[in-house]
């Protein structure tokens, strides 16, 4: 189960860094997704970045046990669906990415990402 401390610890600096970025740099993050909406490059490497974060996290750590271990898991489940998605599915992608560049929809999901990087780091150290 020490991957899974080690896979918090990643995710939780990385949630930790992703969160502030998106709640100090609101418009730049707004204007980031309108530029990936628009390069189908970057949509199909923010895909593959997704499927290979989720599918190391998925072999190295799939414990559906409680606590940390699970918590691992089914973020890594996610990334790995979320990868799967913007790669089968770029039109889709691009579609729902478009719709979500709207209002606070960043502020809300910075802070929701950052709150979840300070619990997993938390609970990892």
């Amino acid at each position: 189960m020490e991957i899974s401390i080690v896979l918090a610890q990643i995710m939780g600096i990385t949630f930790i860094v992703l969160g502030l970025s998106m709640l100090f740099n609101k418009q730049w993050t707004a204007v980031m997704v309108e530029d990936l909406v628009k390069n189908q490059g970057l949509i199909w490497i923010a895909g593959l970045i997704a499927l290979m974060m989720g599918a190391v996290t998925v072999v190295l750590n799939n414990f559906w046990t409680s606590g940390l271990p699970l918590f691992v898991t089914v973020v890594g489940w996610l990334a790995l669906i979320k990868g799967v998605v913007i790669l089968l599915f770029p039109n889709f992608t691009v579609s729902w990415y478009g719709k979500m560049n709207k209002g606070n929809i960043f502020f809300w999901a910075g802070l929701i990402i950052l709150i979840l990087g300070v619990i997993l780091l938390f609970v990892a150290l």
